[in-house]
């Protein structure tokens, strides 16, 4: 017998090829969070565009790191004179459109607050009133109540849920049921219609991970950094082959009782898990010891992820505004987030996003964890970096180059790191500060960079050029290890009788 649950699942099936056809010319789409990439709808509305009669024309896509490439849009409309893409955070494909065609709208943003901020103008609880008219998200089969998990794609769900006038869940058997956490689950009465993927047609790109090597300079970055850790620590790892640097000389070094509050559920991470190192025991937020938290996930290892996530209640998914929260992230003791940024100029100001005129990425999750963990007791945001990029160049320069975004102002650097050494940006005045990036520069660039930051007033003309500060002592520099029960007393404490202030330079 059916129910009335089964019914409604049965009477909201529809095809993407019924999707589009009630999708009009001059909508707006927003075609699913990261990890939750629309597949089936996203490749039909290709097909579709084109100025003829019957066709798509003037579509706006609202897009947020899509990783799921589509390059049927770059050959059907390679110029979007029918479509345009309004993307937030670039990879690879859509830089390459960028760079040939000058098409895909760039803004600054980051997870969390900048993603409310992005939605404010679509947000409103009469859903004919929103400023989206459709989103389209991926998420897991129905259970037996009626609800589907966002799985990889949790972190902006709970957002886009309020944003668009209709929702279309593409349904897929490959994703894994990730256990909460909060907003991972959405149920049939809130769902306009949802599609059936086709997994074998519309496989996730497959990268083998656990083969990914660590360059040289990697290695050397990750044991940098390694100085500055310690037992009970709370991990956060960005993207690319850096944490895997990092994850083997965390083994290496043994760390034990090890917690992870991240973005993104990455190889690394996994590894780190599975190697016993990680308990989630200390964490001060105590609905989250045990647990490791996390939002997003590319299953660019389709088995290994959904084994590893499916139904696992030693992990906990939640929406983006809880884990790239700022309250959140200050109040985790001995949090320690590692990230990639492109450039650092010697003011300390740091870019992840836009370069030089040219988009790379966006500041995501950057500027939330670097600066809001260095604000937890004990906490320590660290930019990483190579001191050279791949062309050649450096990547510490004097000042940031015209058509750069600022995604981390330099009063809220922390920890700096290169191949060459790593650098505590905090306290320090101008001259220190330029002498102590200097310190870390490609050998070949430091001449260079003394110079200009001579010629500019960033080190002093007469006077003798500082010592560098290190942990430790020099120039009067506490050591980490002195100032790990230190806190910002900026919070909601600092108003409270808990907060001493003869004990806040212990």
């Amino acid at each position: 017998m059916t129910t009335p649950i089964q019914q409604k699942i049965r009477d909201k099936k529809r095809t993407a090829q019924q999707i589009l056809d009630m999708v009009k010319p001059g909508e707006w789409i927003q075609p699913g969070s990261v990890g939750g990439d629309s597949t089936e709808c996203m490749k039909e509305l290709a097909r579709r565009l084109g100025p003829g009669p019957g066709q798509l024309k003037n579509i706006e896509l609202w897009n947020y790191a899509m990783f799921f490439p589509h390059p049927e849009f770059q050959q059907v409309d390679p110029q979007q004179e029918y479509h345009c893409f309004h993307e937030y955070f670039f990879f690879p494909w859509s830089r390459k459109a960028r760079d040939t065609n000058n098409v895909t709208s760039w803004a600054q943003w980051g997870w969390a607050l900048g993603m409310w901020f992005c939605h404010y103008r679509f947000v409103n609880a009469v859903k004919a009133n929103r400023g989206l008219d459709w989103w389209w998200n991926a998420a897991t089969p129905f259970d037996e109540h009626g609800f589907v998990n966002w799985s990889y794609g949790t972190n902006n769900c709970s957002i886009f849920a309020q944003c668009a006038k209709k929702s279309v869940v593409e349904v897929r058997s490959d994703y894994p049921w990730a256990e909460g956490g909060r907003f991972n689950t959405y149920h049939i009465d809130d769902i306009d219609y949802w599609v059936e993927v086709d997994v074998e047609k519309y496989k996730w790109p497959q990268i083998n991970e656990k083969a990914i090597q660590a360059k040289p300079e990697e290695k050397k970055i990750a044991e940098h950094i390694m100085t500055i850790m310690r037992d009970r620590d709370i991990i956060q790892l960005g993207i690319g082959s850096l944490p895997s640097a990092c994850v083997s000389a965390m083994t290496e070094a043994g760390f034990k009782d090890l917690g992870v509050h991240t973005e993104m559920l990455n190889a690394g991470l996994i590894k780190l898990i599975e190697s016993g190192q990680v308990t989630n025991r200390y964490k001060s937020l105590p609905y989250d010891r045990g647990k490791s938290v996390w939002t997003f996930a590319f299953p660019v290892d389709v088995n290994w992820y959904y084994d590893t996530i499916n139904r696992n209640q030693n992990l906990a998914v939640y929406d983006i505004g809880y884990t790239n929260n700022l309250h959140n992230l200050t109040r985790l003791d001995n949090m320690i987030a590692i990230d990639n940024c492109v450039a650092v100029d010697l003011l300390g100001q740091q870019c992840s996003g836009f370069y030089e005129k040219r988009p790379i990425s966006s500041s995501g999750g950057y500027f939330q964890f670097v600066s809001f963990c260095a604000q937890s007791k004990g906490g320590r945001g660290v930019a990483s970096m190579t001191s050279r990029s791949k062309h050649g160049t450096s990547r510490i320069v004097p000042f940031l180059p015209e058509g750069s975004s600022v995604d981390v102002p330099a009063q809220l650097a922390n920890y700096v790191c290169t191949e060459y050494g790593i650098v505590n940006l905090r306290g320090l005045n101008g001259y220190e500060r330029a002498s102590a990036l200097i310190s870390i520069a490609h050998p070949d660039d430091r001449d260079w960079l003394e110079k200009e930051a001579k010629a500019n007033g960033l080190l002093p003309p007469r006077f003798p050029v500082p010592m560098l500060p290190k942990e430790g002592g020099a120039r009067r520099y506490p050591s980490h290890e002195e100032r790990k029960n230190y806190k910002v007393p900026f919070h909601s404490d600092y108003w409270g009788y808990d907060w001493d202030p003869y004990q806040c330079g212990k």
